[in-house]
């Protein structure tokens, strides 16, 4: 099989402890990943216990795998990944041609 094609986009559905760790954290900790150029983390539900995280991180060959273990690293845990873009460039919402 040939090269794998770059990640440039991927969205995240996170959780974090709501003791301990912030957003600040987690969004300096994915940013240090290779080939991340940006991180957008947004709450989008919060509980007792736990934070819920929508996080975008866009770069150039992004590694999943490694962004897994950047989120593990602050104690964070992915629920799901909701969206991922892979290509020479990130096409626009909606586009389909």
């Amino acid at each position: 099989m040939g090269e794998r094609p770059p990640i440039r986009r991927i969205v995240i559905d996170a959780a974090i402890p709501t003791k301990g760790i912030t957003i600040v954290d987690v969004a300096k900790e994915l940013y240090r990943v290779e080939g991340v150029k940006a991180v957008r983390v947004t709450v989008d539900d919060v509980d007792v216990d736990v934070l819920g995280l929508a996080i975008v991180v866009e770069g150039v060959n992004v590694d999943y795998g490694e962004l897994e273990k950047a989120l593990e690293r602050v104690g964070g845990v992915v629920h799901s990944i909701d969206e991922v873009v892979v290509g020479e460039y990130i096409p626009e919402a909606g586009a389909t041609t």
